[in-house]
């Protein structure tokens, strides 16, 4: 994952103190792209998703202006194996 780079002031986690990674990635169901922010001491601590496509396109068009090099799709791992994918089943057993 690429973390995004910007010149504004950095939000910090409420329970460390630390300023707080903010990262892309695609939602696993969906494809859809969206903007994680996540505490670089432990993701335990806060870990928030900003799912708004206008906010997130807006983030990706100032990413491609800043990424000469690699292209968005580069930028959010499109085509990389799934190898890093959770293995865990979210659904409760019925009992």
């Amino acid at each position: 994952m690429t973390t995004i780079d910007t010149n504004s002031p950095s939000i910090h986690c409420p329970i460390c103190g630390a300023s707080l990674s903010v990262r892309l990635a695609l939602g696993r169901k969906s494809g859809k792209p969206f903007v994680m922010l996540l505490c670089p001491a432990d993701g335990r601590h806060l870990r928030a998703f900003i799912n708004d496509q206008t906010y997130v396109e807006e983030v990706l068009i100032r990413l491609e202006g800043q990424n000469t090099d690699a292209t968005v799709s580069q930028v959010l791992g499109h085509g990389q194996s799934d190898e890093r994918r959770s293995k865990t089943k979210m659904e409760r057993g019925v009992n």
